[in-house]
């Protein structure tokens, strides 16, 4: 049948037929967009988290590492207090400790340079008192580092109290 043998009436009903499907049409179409508005998105938060993740993984490694060159160097500047000063095996040693401390340096590892300065709980580790100026760091007896703005290990230290 086609639509010259159809009565006005029946028109109308088959334009507005024709007109309900275009909207439902249109509708499918405006929820399958949201849909795949709604899936990007997902997916960028999705690639931005395990960006994220990957990277906190990678300073956990490298914080991890520094931790355990800590111990070498450590070992290294032992060596070295307990031998000649003069000696060339001893300066070979020191040279060593030096690029060793200068490469963490530049992964982003630092010393806390605890002698003469306030105690500071979060950075320092009181081993000892003596008397001397009250909550000074009198003297350091182990190394202390931090890696990123984070402390890995206090500094161990003697930290001065009042005279009795």
């Amino acid at each position: 049948m086609s639509y010259e043998e159809l009565s006005r009436e029946e028109l109308v009903e088959a334009l507005q037929q024709v007109e309900r499907e275009l909207e439902e049409a249109q509708q499918e179409r405006d929820d399958k967009e949201e849909l795949a508005k709604k899936v990007k998105a997902d997916f960028e938060n999705y690639k931005k988290r395990e960006q994220e993740r990957k990277e906190q993984w990678q300073i956990e490694a490298q914080q991890k590492l520094a931790e355990d060159l800590i111990e070498v160097l450590d070992n290294l500047e032992r060596a070295i207090l307990s031998a000649d000063e003069d000696s060339t095996v001893v300066q070979g040693v020191k040279m060593v400790a030096d690029q060793l401390y200068e490469t963490l340096e530049k992964k982003g590892l630092e010393r806390i340079d605890a002698e003469g300065e306030e105690f500071d709980p979060e950075l320092h580790k009181a081993v000892e008192t003596e008397e001397g100026t009250h909550n000074k760091v009198l003297r350091q007896k182990r190394k202390g580092y931090m890696f990123d703005e984070e402390v890995l290990r206090e500094a161990e230290v003697v930290v001065g109290k009042e005279e009795e």
